[in-house]
């Protein structure tokens, strides 16, 4: 991974009560070091010499300071010179952050076995007598899908950690056209009696989220960082008993209204992920120029099902209804192939597009019976939302998805594989339009059912 090396004369955190960032602790001799993406979190005074994992923000940074002393630690963050000293030993009680502001900082020497071999199994927490708080900040990664994932990741966390208390904050994104959330506080019944350790599989989530002057405190945004071998049951579950009340009325009726066609069980709903894998901004909703077919396709189009992976679906299983849901730009290779697909193929299918307002679409992959995914956590967040699902088909699951193997009762998945990938995929060239001519014209015998999920 290239890092690149920038200096740091000041760090500076964000306070709430302004908009614009204060100077905090100037740090002498200091570098940052960021690897993966940009560095989007803020920090309190008093960052100790210690390699930080900043996941816990949309992006994955790493954070490397030379060893100076802190002098400022006890105090409210004000500009003040540091100068390279040996650093005191550490002290676990620290004066609390002034009231009003945000300063998000970590020690890990707590937590130093995280990210090495042979890690135990549970670590203790810091404080064990004090209430355990998480802070879940959902809307800063991403649109909906990833959102709802954040959310669902943060929740998990937090019963994990037998935390007394979950905090819910709706920081941005598209959660507001679907959820009433702004910022929620509320109890989780019987979570903080379990043993006060912090599991194996939440070590990395932890260390990236420990708040240094409140560690019983964990803070984050929950998309990288969150606990490994969560089930795409226990996703589901959270999702009824936590998410689902704060559905807005106007998209709960939606999900909830009855069906007005009968032959909605022989109804195959598609999502069609379109604008940003198709040359377009992640928030764009109408294109301003057309595809450029000989550019560089998005990588991800290579994970996504080729057109005729829904008709060997529509083939098997007999289905005589198709809704697809995608975009309004209406980009996607698929679109005109499904336009035509009867003259094609000669198969008596109704065919729908929907390309409708956010929350209506969510609502209509929530509502499905048989859904198709795409590499995409919209689909695969309305499947994990879903009371109505009965059968879910998919080439993969999206990155960081809720969606895995291990599904809830009464819902079976089908999965299909294929000799194409991003490194190779060939006779295709990596363009828009090679990919166009791979989703339209793909073989249907290559494409298998998997003999199990993976």
């Amino acid at each position: 991974m290239t890092q690149v090396a920038l200096p740091l004369p000041a760090l500076t955190r964000q306070d709430s009560s302004a908009s614009e960032p204060r100077s905090c602790c100037r740090l002498g001799l200091g570098q940052l070091v960021l690897s993966a993406a940009t560095f989007s979190a803020g920090y309190a005074c008093g960052l100790s010499s210690t390699t930080l994992n900043a996941s816990f923000v949309p992006s994955l940074s790493t954070i490397k300071l030379p060893d100076i002393c802190a002098p400022c630690v006890q105090q409210p963050c004000s500009p003040c010179e540091q100068v390279a000293a040996p650093c005191p030993a550490f002290q676990t009680s620290a004066a609390p952050a002034p009231s009003g502001t945000v300063g998000i900082s970590f020690d890990l020497r707590t937590t130093t076995a995280t990210t090495t071999p042979g890690i135990p199994s549970s670590m203790p927490l810091a404080a064990t007598s004090e209430a355990i708080i998480v802070k879940v900040f959902a809307g800063g990664n991403g649109r909906l899908g990833n959102n709802i994932g954040q959310l669902l990741h943060g929740l998990a966390f937090a019963l994990r950690m037998h935390a007394d208390l979950v905090n819910l904050v709706a920081s941005g994104g598209q959660l507001p056209q679907i959820f009433v959330l702004k910022n929620l506080t509320m109890p989780l019944p019987g979570a903080s009696e379990g043993p006060r350790t912090i599991p194996k599989e939440c070590l990395q989530a932890a260390s990236g989220s420990r708040m240094k002057k409140e560690p019983n405190t964990y803070a984050g945004g929950f998309w990288t960082t969150r606990c490994d071998k969560v089930t795409a049951k226990e996703y589901h579950e959270l999702a009824l008993q936590y998410i689902w009340p704060l559905i807005k009325p106007e998209v709960k009726a939606c999900l909830e209204r009855p069906d007005e066609d009968p032959g909605t069980d022989q109804q195959l709903t598609v999502h069609l992920r379109g604008n940003d894998l198709w040359n377009m901004g992640e928030f764009e909703l109408m294109p301003k120029k057309p595809v450029n077919m000989e550019a560089g396709a998005h990588h991800w189009l290579w994970a996504n099902p080729p057109c005729t992976m829904y008709e060997k679906i529509i083939r098997e299983e007999g289905f005589t209804q198709v809704l697809i849901v995608t975009s309004p730009d209406r980009r996607h290779a698929c679109v005109p192939w499904f336009e035509n697909f009867r003259e094609r193929t000669g198969l008596n299918v109704k065919i729908t597009l929907q390309t409708n307002s956010l929350a209506e679409d969510f609502c209509t992959l929530a509502r499905a019976r048989n859904l198709v995914l795409s590499f995409s956590t919209l689909s695969n967040a309305a499947a994990i939302m879903s009371k109505r699902v009965k059968r879910v088909y998919l080439r993969q699951f999206a990155l960081n998805s809720m969606m895995n193997c291990d599904i809830w009762p009464d819902v079976s998945m089908v999965q299909y594989n294929m000799p194409i990938s991003e490194q190779h995929h060939e006779p295709y060239n990596n363009t828009y339009a090679g990919v166009t001519e791979w989703f339209q014209t793909y073989n249907m015998s290559l494409i298998t059912r998997s003999p199990s999920c993976k």
